[in-house]
């Protein structure tokens, strides 16, 4: 058997990047659909191999890679003889000639948020259904995937192009900072939804909600409301009920994620900077903020969590209060379950004679859904071992780690082991460590966010991100934060508590801080739960 891959002939230009096959067993979904839009950890199965110099017309023979194919979830050679649907797709990266002296390849962001199956200029095939091992597969990647639609005189695709409609308004920016580190022009976006009443001779306070990618999802999902915490927030937000203030969705997608993480990174650039320099005094200005740092609130959940504290931390002069949720690791200590500065290994628990494999994520009950080294393998299936799997754990060597000499991370642990790497823990702790930042920097941090951080999680956290949430209350404390620190029994990774709960408790916050901004909350129990998200 003979697997050959054709790539179309129109193709102009080189191309590099990552060549994916996909596979599945017949039925409607696979027959009728595409597999590679069957992503996750229980998707398609995907096998993939890194390619530089492909001409358009040219023939790829899967099987003499076979050596440098990495599968997930199990190896190249050991697809199941029999009738399999099959597909094969390519990631197109880009080359980047960076500021730092740097050249590296990666897939850019042309509007797809960073999702490789949605991202214009990536090629794939038709699903074909043949019987594996047995005959030979031809699969001819004559389609292209195209722009949402035509750009308008002066747009660009970078972060998409979206209309506005009713409240809901659409920003992009060309920052000078993040242009200048990448070696290109290069965008930030945002979704912001104005109050009720909105006037241009008015300023409002401003609420910079952090997290993935929103495509063009307006803040609390305003007209969608999907989740059973964003019930009736949409009725709220029109009733002239909600404080008032502007509300702001970022979209800062990059070759590596979906958003940036918006710190300074070595890897991803000098996004906090970009964000508190450029982007920031841009918006406000444009839709009328009050431009203070009492009148700029954070809130996110899971990454946006993490964002969220971190921002308050690093710039504590710039936003006056934040509401971070369900928080990537915030402490080192409690990375996910792994001990970045004790532990040997990423994927797996030493119990003397014999070694368990570490979960990566469990449901409410307990049971375990993925191990670390699934997740990880997932990721290397996609894109390799340069953090281009797009995916949570590339994220964060992208963003934590310090810059190699081939101009990509350094991984803090093998990607293929999971054996830990000190030398860049160090790095990590030395820079995004939020409890060790908080006990080096006390003395003069704590005064100018006393009162300020506003901690939630469940303590059955789907990515056990409790951990960490108890190291941080537990310094917070010893430095009397004035803020507060809940968990919520039985619940997993969720803000627990409904967006209009938190824009009431925003709004009380506000009426104590800025003078002249009155608002009274009119639900008095906001330190319920709601139900998992």
């Amino acid at each position: 058997m003979t697997i050959k891959i054709k790539v179309r002939k129109s193709i102009k230009d080189e191309l590099n990047g990552r060549l994916l096959f996909f596979i599945d067993r017949p039925d409607s979904k696979s027959t009728e659909r595409h597999l590679f839009r069957r992503r996750g950890l229980d998707g398609s199965p995907v096998f993939g191999v890194t390619l530089y110099g492909i001409h358009g017309g040219d023939e790829i023979i899967l099987d003499d890679l076979k050596d440098q194919i990495i599968g997930f979830p199990f190896d190249f050679d050991e697809i199941p003889h029999e009738e399999l649907c099959v597909q094969a797709f390519f990631i197109k990266y880009h080359k980047y000639v960076r500021g730092d002296g740097h050249t590296i390849y990666g897939m850019q962001d042309n509007g797809g948020g960073c999702n490789y199956a949605v991202t214009p200029y990536n090629l794939y095939s038709a699903v074909k259904t043949v019987e594996f091992g047995s005959e030979n597969i031809l699969l001819d990647m004559k389609y292209q995937i195209k722009p949402e639609r035509e750009l308008k005189k002066g747009e660009v695709l970078s972060q998409n192009n979206y209309d506005k409609k009713g409240r809901i308004r659409y920003f992009k920016m060309k920052s000078k900072l993040l242009s200048k580190f990448w070696g290109e022009d290069t965008y930030i976006g945002a979704n912001v939804l104005l109050p009720k009443g909105y006037s241009r001779k008015k300023k409002y306070p401003v609420l910079y909600w952090q997290g993935h990618w929103p495509a063009d999802v307006p803040p609390f999902r305003y007209g969608l409301e999907l989740r059973e915490s964003e019930r009736g927030v949409t009725e709220y937000w029109d009733s002239g009920k909600a404080p008032e203030m502007i509300a702001v969705n970022i979209r800062d997608a990059n070759m590596y994620y979906d958003d940036s993480y918006r710190v300074n990174s070595a890897n991803l650039g000098p996004y906090g900077d970009a964000l508190v320099q450029e982007f920031i005094p841009a918006i406000e200005k444009k839709f009328g903020g009050m431009g203070t740092p009492e009148s700029r609130l954070l809130a996110g959940g899971s990454t946006g969590g993490w964002e969220s504290m971190a921002l308050q931390l690093f710039y504590p002069d710039v936003f006056g209060g934040s509401w971070p949720a369900c928080c990537d690791g915030m402490d080192f200590h409690a990375f996910q379950l792994i001990d970045m500065y004790n532990d040997e290994n990423v994927y797996e628990i030493d119990h003397n004679w014999r070694k368990a494999e570490r979960p990566g994520m469990r449901d409410v009950k307990g049971n375990v859904i993925w191990t670390m080294r699934e997740e990880n393998r997932y990721e290397l299936a996609l894109g390799g071992d340069l953090a281009h799997g797009m995916g949570q754990m590339g994220v964060f060597q992208a963003c934590y780690s310090p810059c190699g000499d081939d101009g990509y991370p350094v991984y803090s642990y093998d990607p293929f082991t999971g054996k830990i790497n000190r030398d860049v823990v160090r790095y990590w702790e030395e820079h995004y460590d939020l409890g060790a930042y908080i006990e080096r920097n006390h003395e003069w941090l704590m005064p100018k966010i006393r009162g300020k951080i506003h901690l939630r999680d469940g303590d059955m956290d789907n990515f056990y991100l409790n951990g960490g949430h108890y190291i941080l209350t537990d310094i917070l404390e010893k430095y009397d934060y004035q803020g507060y620190s809940y968990m919520f029994p039985r619940q997993g990774h969720s803000f627990c508590m409904t967006m209009i709960e938190l824009l009431e408790e925003m709004g009380e916050y506000l009426s104590q801080r800025i003078e002249g901004y009155n608002f009274e909350s009119k639900i008095k129990n906001i330190d319920s739960v709601t139900e998992q998200e």
